[in-house]
C-alpha cells in the first residue's frame, strides 16, 4: 500500500510502498483511510523540527487528522461494524498508565511515555489501511463524512473552550480568536454556538476568502485589536508576537488559553493578571469525550462554510502540501483511498 511520510536518513518527505496491516486482532478495527488532514505540526515535522519514527525505524508515516471506513473488525468489537466511518483519536496512554492515562485523560498524560500517531513514534494515516484498538476510534454517523476530516482539529478546541468556561466566573459573553487557521476559524464556531459575540483577528486582509467565510458565519473579522477587550482570548497562530498581543485584550478575570505559539522571550503584564484576576492556561491534544462533543457540534454547523474550508488533494502532493505556504482555504485534506 501507499504512505506518505518522512524518511530520517535522507531528511525528505516521500512517498512509497509498505505492506498491508494484518487482520484484526481480537479487539482491533482494520479500516480504510479515506482521507487525512494536514496542520501546522505536519510542516513543522517535514521541516525535522519536532517528532520521531517508531523505535528502531527510520520513517514516520505523518497524518494525525484522519477519516476511515471500517472493512473488518476483530471478534471482542462490539460498537462497530463494516462500513461504519471512523474518526481515530491521535494520543495513545503510557504503559503502565499515570494517573491521568488511567482514568482516561491521555490527553492529559504526566508521564510522557505517550505515542501520538503521526507526530510521536507512532505511524500516522498517510496510508490506505490502518488498524486501530475499538477504544481509539470514534464513530461519525454517515451524514458528517463530508467534513468528518475536521473533527481532530475541532476535538483540540472543544478541550480548550471547555476549560476556558470553567476556569471563567459566570458571565463571559465575548472571545476573540488569534488566528484565521483552521483551529481558530473552528474556535470562533463553536463559541458562536455557545452564543458569544465572537471576534477573529489575523494578518489576513478583510477580503480573504476565510475573513469572508468566517463573516458569513457570523463571525466578526478584525484587522487589529487595539482596544478590543475579551472575556475569553484563544491563541492559534503559532506566533509569539501575536500571543504576547493577546494579554492586552483581556478584559477583567478574563481566561487566555494558548493553543499553538513557539517559545519566545518578550513581557507578560503579570502585575495586571493578579489586579484584574486574569488566568493564562496550554492546551494540546484530546480525549474521548472532546472527540465525542466534536462529532455533535460538527453537526450543528452551517455544511456550506465547513465544505468552503477544505481543498483536497492526491497523496502525490504530500510534498508540497507540507513545505509551500498555506493555500487560502483553511484546511488541505490528502484524499487516499482511490
Amino acid at each position: 500500500m501507499r504512505v506518505a511520510g518522512l524518511d530520517y536518513q535522507q531528511r525528505e518527505v516521500v512517498v512509497r510502498e509498505c505492506p498491508e496491516p494484518q487482520p484484526a486482532a481480537r479487539n482491533e478495527v482494520l479500516f480504510r483511510v479515506q482521507e487525512s488532514g494536514i496542520c501546522g505540526s505536519d510542516r513543522e515535522l517535514a521541516a525535522f523540527r519536532h517528532g520521531w519514527p517508531p523505535p528502531g525505524e527510520t520513517f514516520l508515516t505523518l497524518g494525525h487528522e484522519a477519516l476511515g471506513q471500517v472493512v473488518a473488525t476483530g471478534p471482542a468489537v462490539t460498537g462497530l461494524r463494516p462500513g461504519d466511518w471512523v474518526v481515530p483519536l491521535v494520543r495513545r496512554p503510557c504503559d503502565p498508565p499515570c494517573d491521568s492515562c488511567a482514568r482516561g485523560r491521555r490527553d492529559l498524560c504526566v508521564s510522557g511515555r505517550y505515542t501520538e500517531t503521526g507526530i510521536f513514534g507512532r505511524h500516522g494515516y498517510l496510508r490506505e489501511y490502518a488498524i486501530d484498538a475499538e477504544a481509539d476510534l470514534v464513530r461519525v454517523p454517515a451524514g458528517l463524512a463530508s467534513c468528518a476530516v475536521l473533527i481532530e482539529p475541532l476535538s483540540v478546541v472543544e478541550k480548550a473552550v471547555e476549560t476556558a468556561l470553567k476556569i471563567h466566573e459566570p458571565g463571559a459573553r465575548t472571545a476573540l480568536i488569534l488566528g484565521a487557521g483552521p483551529v481558530g476559524m473552528l474556535a470562533a464556531l463553536v463559541l458562536n454556538l455557545r452564543g458569544f459575540e465572537t471576534s477573529v483577528f489575523s494578518l489576513e486582509p478583510p477580503d480573504h476568502p476565510r475573513a469572508r467565510l468566517l463573516e458569513r458565519a457570523g463571525v466578526r473579522y478584525l484587522p487589529r485589536i487595539e482596544g478590543v477587550r475579551a472575556d475569553v482570548v484563544i491563541e492559534a497562530t503559532g506566533s509569539p508576537a501575536a500571543a504576547f498581543a493577546g494579554f492586552g485584550a483581556l478584559a477583567p478575570l478574563g481566561v487566555y488559553c494558548i493553543l499553538g505559539s513557539r517559545n519566545a522571550v518578550g513581557e507578560v503584564p503579570f502585575i495586571e493578571l493578579m489586579r484584574q484576576n486574569q488566568t493564562v492556561f496550554g492546551s494540546v491534544n484530546a480525549g474521548p469525550e472532546a472527540f465525542t462533543r466534536a462529532v455533535e457540534d460538527l453537526a450543528r454547523f452551517d455544511r456550506a462554510v465547513l465544505g468552503q474550508m477544505i481543498q483536497r488533494a492526491g497523496l502525490a502532493d504530500i510534498r508540497r502540501t507540507v513545505t509551500a505556504p498555506p493555500p487560502a482555504a483553511a484546511k488541505i485534506v490528502h484524499v487516499v483511498a482511490d
